[in-house]
């Protein structure tokens, strides 16, 4: 997995997840199924408590492209804004002072907007 800004799809999980949930979507299948199908492929691969950060990212891309496609699911919503307040992905940019100040910024905004959403 590697990050190479603080944006929210500036790092491999996030750019994936967009990427499968655009051509789930595109192969016909609902936004629920999608959704679905991502987060069991990440949970297989990764638990919430032992790689929390990258479930993170997981939540934060779906709920994003969620969000841009005007498709945002509740729980979805609710899981990434939990995590961001858990601050979970921010280990990722610890090695730079100022990354890591920019990405807590990013997600706060983003935090913002999901909480305006309902």
């Amino acid at each position: 997995m590697g990050a190479w800004g603080t944006g929210i799809f500036e790092d491999d999980t996030t750019c994936d997840v967009r990427g499968d949930f655009i051509d789930y979507l595109e192969e016909g299948k609902s936004v629920e199924l999608a959704t679905q199908i991502i987060v069991e492929e990440y949970s297989d691969k990764y638990s919430i408590d032992d790689d929390l950060e990258v479930m993170s990212l997981v939540y934060i891309g779906l709920s994003a492209i969620q969000l841009d496609k005007k498709c945002l699911q509740e729980q979805v919503r609710k899981n990434a804004i939990e995590l961001i307040e858990r601050g979970a992905d921010l280990e990722l940019w610890e090695e730079d002072e100022d990354d890591y100040e920019e990405r807590k910024r990013v997600l706060s905004e983003f935090k913002q907007k999901l909480l305006t959403v309902k």
